[in-house]
């Protein structure tokens, strides 16, 4: 097993998220839409990781909206910087929050806290 690399803990969550394509030159012409939803299987407070379909480029960037458990949301670009497919239909992609403010970083925290004591 290879060494854990990861600053911040990983909580698995089951939530669908909606991605927005920020223009640049990196991203793939074959997206079908501007905006499209991912499968959200794990959070920290320094990123994410989801499953798509869809065939990102590692370095893209896309605005998110994460709703908890909590209904309390959670805003930020995040920056592909994994990605993990073995013939599987869905790509799981790792990613880092860019720009994410130290509040909604808490949050995470929080969340995790909650998360551990159940």
């Amino acid at each position: 097993m290879g060494e854990e690399k990861r600053r911040s803990k990983r909580m698995e969550i089951n939530v669908v998220i909606k991605l927005n394509k920020i223009q640049n030159q990196l991203l793939p012409l074959d997206i079908r839409e501007d905006e499209f939803a991912v499968n959200l299987v794990n959070i920290s407070k320094d990123g994410i990781a989801f499953r798509s379909p869809e065939r990102l480029p590692l370095n893209s960037f896309y605005d998110t909206t994460i709703e908890l458990w909590n209904k309390e949301k959670i805003s930020s670009i995040i920056e592909i910087i994994r990605m993990e497919n073995r013939g599987e239909e869905e790509t799981l992609y790792g990613c880092r929050f860019i720009g994410i403010n130290s509040a909604d970083q808490f949050r995470i925290d929080v969340y995790e806290l909650l998360n551990e004591s159940k």
